[in-house]
Formats: C-alpha cells, structure tokens, sequence
C-alpha cells in the first residue's frame, strides 16, 4: 500500500487582472503544502470579513470594500490552484 503524496499548491492560477486587457498581475505560487496554504486563505478571509463589516457599517466605508475584495480574490485564488489537483 502507497502512501498518498502530499498535496500542493500548482501554481497555475493568476488573480488580479489589471491594465486594458486585464492581464493578471499575480499568481499562486507552486509548491506550498496544502494546510499552509489553507491557513493562508483562512487569515485572509479573516481580514477580508472584518474589513467587508466595516465597509458596510462605516459612513465612509469604500476603502474597506476594496481592500476586502483583493483579499477575497488572493484567497479564491489559493483554493482554485489546490482544488484543480486535489479533484
């Protein structure tokens, strides 16, 4: 019986499209192991919930919104590059 091997990030999927032809500007590195990664994306999406309340609660909340949304979008990231391996 073989042992499973560890499973990390590929390092194909790109996030935070910019510029005329929304070329992206970042990537997911390969080869993070995969609770790393994991625990990554969980602070980020810690941040990114925190920053999207304020955003709503605060009167001049924008600058919240969008630092929450490039969170949310290097977190979808990270998830995307680890799920096209892990099924």
């Amino acid at each position: 019986m073989t042992t499973p091997s560890p499973i990390n990030t590929l390092g194909v999927v790109t996030f935070g499209p910019c510029g005329e032809n929304d070329l992206p500007l970042f990537c997911v590195n390969p080869g993070i192991p995969l609770r790393q990664a994991l625990e990554h994306v969980s602070a980020l999406l810690f941040c990114a919930k925190k920053l999207a309340l304020d955003a709503a609660l605060e009167k001049d909340g924008e600058r919240h919104a969008w630092a929450s949304h490039y969170l949310c979008d290097m977190g979808k990231a990270v998830i995307d590059d680890v799920c096209l391996q892990a099924f």
